[in-house]
């Protein structure tokens, strides 16, 4: 009597969820709060018979549609059983969280025990226990149901728990908004909602960067980014052949200074000498050392100002497309769980 009266229970408050998603529409607060969930494994040990075993996982679908979950009717790969291969079996599912379900009997006493799984990240959101002291099978469902309802008070408790954010750039020092909010300078270490959230990055000298990113409750991540330099103003193509050019001149006229150090300076007949020779030299030797270095400086800086102006100014093509460190988001997630 009482494993039928629970029964007529579970099926009342499956079809109360149901009419009350139908009454409130596509968007009513029910249906809003409805998440995907697929039931990937039932581990059952003891002496509980196939026909028993059936009943625990009709409960089990029973009490996560009573607590408003979406429930699947695939199961997946059934030898998916640890975190690293849960985000692909969810996606595959088409749900957002997993339930992995174990009831152990003994002696006609049962030990059930349900896990919530984030699918997205693989991690546990938390598990519900029960136990069913010297009961039959309607009880034990029972039970499995009530378990089953109380993890939506989990999701629950997990939706609401914020995520923490890391976010750096380089250089350091960049100014943050988020949602157009401004949230202070790089590196900033911030307390983030879950949900769809916009970034933006700024700082003198370099062009803004706008990204978008996803924020998982619990789950706590890093964000890098490189900042991209404007383009200078400075011509450094017509500096550097300028330089260049005036380089080459001051070199010739240094070697010209040099060869013609020690040289008489032209003068009348009445000045010159009894050997006919003019008193006067030309002293251009230190003139002609200033020209030299002078020229090879110019040269040196006009080829520098050349490759710069060949390379966007000092940027690798790289940094000039925006890249940053690591993915083709532009974005590193080191995500810690």
């Amino acid at each position: 009597m009482r494993g039928g009266f629970a029964g007529a229970m579970s099926v009342m408050l499956v079809g109360w969820a149901g009419v009350a998603r139908a009454q409130e529409g596509p968007a009513g607060t029910p249906e809003a709060g409805t998440h995907k969930v697929a039931v990937i494994r039932l581990d059952v040990e003891g002496n509980v018979p196939p026909a028993a075993r059936e009943i625990l996982r009709q409960r089990l679908v029973e009490g996560l549609a009573a607590a408003a979950f979406e429930v699947s009717a695939g199961q997946g790969d059934a030898t998916c059983a640890e975190a690293a291969c849960y985000p692909a079996l969810a996606r595959s599912l088409g749900v957002s969280y997993l339930v992995a379900a174990k009831v152990k009997e003994q002696r006609k006493s049962y030990e059930i025990e349900l896990d919530l799984i984030n699918g997205q990240t693989g991690t546990s959101l938390g598990s519900r226990r029960e136990r069913c002291e010297i009961c039959g099978i309607e009880d034990a469902a029972e039970k499995m149901g009530l378990a089953a309802s109380a993890l939506r008070a989990r999701l629950e408790g997990h939706v609401r728990t914020p995520a923490r954010f890391i976010i750096r750039s380089r250089p350091s020092g960049a100014n943050v908004r988020i949602d157009a909010r401004p949230m202070g300078r790089t590196p900033l270490d911030a307390t983030i909602a879950s949900g769809e959230h916009q970034l933006s990055l700024s700082a003198a000298g370099y062009h803004p960067l706008d990204r978008s990113f996803t924020v998982v409750s619990g789950v706590d991540e890093t964000l890098e980014y490189d900042l991209v330099r404007l383009p200078t103003k400075f011509p450094f193509k017509l500096a550097g052949w300028t330089g260049v050019v005036v380089g080459a001149l001051a070199v010739a006229g240094g070697i010209t200074a040099l060869a013609i150090d020690s040289s008489e300076i032209s003068c009348t007949p009445e000045a010159r000498d009894d050997d006919g020779d003019c008193p006067r030299l030309r002293a251009t030797k230190a003139l002609a050392a200033i020209l030299l270095g002078g020229g090879a400086v110019s040269a040196t800086l006009g080829g520098v100002w050349l490759y710069l102006g060949s390379t966007g100014g000092g940027l690798t093509e790289g940094a000039r497309a925006g890249r940053t460190s690591a993915t083709s988001a532009g974005v590193v997630l080191n995500g810690r769980f």
